[in-house]
Parts: C-alpha cells; sequence; structure tokens
C-alpha cells in the first residue's frame, strides 16, 4: 500500500464486505465527518449509556459494545472466538455445560496462548 496517496481505496472482498485503505496522511488528518465531530462534542454521560448488561443481552444475543466481547471478537483469536459463540448459542446449557463445544474452547484457548494476545505490556514473553 502506498502510503503517500491522497484517496481512500476500496476493496470488495465478498458480496458483504468490503476493506477500504487510506494514506498515512488521511489517518492523521482531522475528522470531518459530521457525525463524528457530534459525537466528539457531546457529554460523557450522554456518550456513553449507563445501561450496560454485561457480555450478553437479555435476549441472549451478544452485547458487541461491552468492551470484552469487543476486544474479543477483535483480537487476534476472534475467529476462535467467534466459533466458540456461535457454538455456544447453538447448543442447549445442558448440552454446553456438558462439553458439546469443547473442542472450541480448546481452540480458542490454543490461540490466546500462542499469539499472548490477552497479556498485559507489563508481561514477558
Amino acid at each position: 500500500m502506498d502510503v503517500e496517496k491522497s484517496k481512500p481505496e476500496m476493496f470488495r472482498v465478498s458480496d458483504k464486505d468490503v476493506v477500504y485503505q487510506i494514506s498515512k496522511a488521511e489517518f492523521y488528518s482531522d475528522i470531518e465527518d459530521p457525525y463524528a465531530r457530534k459525537l466528539s462534542l457531546m457529554p460523557t454521560d450522554e456518550l456513553f449509556s449507563k445501561y450496560n448488561p454485561g457480555p450478553t443481552k437479555p435476549d441472549g444475543s451478544p452485547n458487541f459494545e461491552c468492551h470484552c466481547v469487543g476486544h474479543l471478537v477483535a483480537s487476534p483469536c476472534g475467529y476462535a472466538f467467534r466459533d466458540l459463540l456461535i457454538c455456544q448459542k447453538k447448543e442447549s446449557k445442558t448440552e454446553f455445560e456438558e462439553g458439546a463445544c469443547s473442542s472450541h474452547f480448546v481452540d480458542f484457548m490454543n490461540c490466546v496462548m500462542k499469539t499472548g494476545c490477552f497479556g498485559t505490556s507489563s508481561s514477558s514473553s
């Protein structure tokens, strides 16, 4: 990617997914989007919801606004986490507790240990 280019490039990777690449200059430039500007001017008590049910919403769906879930999905082990989450939602509570998704959990934990994606900045390798 040419970091000095002036216009973002768009690459369609599937029917529903698009990847945008921007220049270094654009990355460091001021955000001009009206919605982003509106958010930057909002008081934090209005910006952040006081209602946060944790990693699972009352209807049972994942709460991607929860930092822990959002971080897991975007982490280097995100695909393994999503596979585990899909399995968990597909199985009954009893089946899950009896180990129905154990292989998905092991795959996820192997990724975590291999990548160290949840280590702190002060942890040593």
